[in-house]
């Protein structure tokens, strides 16, 4: 049986675009322009997959995120933002949403995001055997609440891996959230030293070292292959 996904952009050239693309890769694709259309979709159906863009008119895919959420809708969401940015990015978290990626991104890397998100649920901690494991495991835990265990294997993804930034920027994050911001700052400096123009932790360094400080904002999303 095809996973049903939807997809949830106000413009139009994106949503025929991911449509097309995903059609070929055999899911059956639901669209919607906004978040009213979005929420109607998801009352109505249970998706494996929901492609959510952040900033649209109307309802900003937060709202949408958090309306779904008290209607009891556990739908697996992977948020898009053109932003470099992505705003409440901690509420996010809370409201479970299982990934990040920014505009523009190759049809390839998101088919990536979209493959590394729905296997992630499956990870057993027993069998992590690798720096990619260590780094999904260490997302999992992050949507699980379990922010203790999720630094244990981002800090594994950091040994196993000395030239990405990404796991460094992810730990960034859970200090921030934790409102240990020099700790943050660390990590944040830390994925520049192994990637410097890593633009997730440039803006979450920027941020935080910034004079009027505001935990909003954080980027934790994976920059785009090029």
């Amino acid at each position: 049986m095809n996973k049903k996904v939807l997809i949830v952009d106000d413009e139009k050239n994106i949503r025929n675009t991911l449509s097309a693309y995903l059609s070929n890769l055999n899911f059956k694709v639901d669209l919607a322009s906004n978040g009213d259309e979005a929420l109607k979709q998801i009352r109505e159906n249970d998706y494996d997959l929901i492609l959510l863009d952040i900033k649209m008119h109307g309802l900003t895919g937060i709202q949408v995120l958090r309306e779904m959420r008290k209607l009891g809708k556990k739908d697996k969401v992977i948020m898009m933002t053109a932003y470099g940015t992505i705003e409440n990015a901690v509420e996010s978290m809370k409201l479970g949403a299982i990934d990040f990626i920014n505009k523009p991104f190759t049809l390839e890397t998101l088919e990536e995001a979209i493959k590394n998100s729905m296997g992630r649920q499956n990870l057993v901690e027993s069998e992590i055997k690798d720096y990619k494991d260590y780094v999904e495991y260490g997302k999992k835990c992050i949507l699980e609440k379990d922010y203790l265990k999720a630094k244990e294997y981002l800090k594994k993804a950091v040994t196993e891996n000395l030239e990405s930034g990404e796991p460094q920027n992810l730990l960034g994050v859970l200090y921030e959230y934790e409102g240990d911001i020099a700790s943050a700052a660390k990590h944040y400096r830390a994925a520049l030293d192994l990637e410097p123009t890593y633009k997730p932790a440039q803006d979450n360094l920027e941020r935080v070292t910034s004079f009027h400080y505001m935990k909003n904002n954080i980027n934790f999303d994976k920059e785009p292959e090029k």
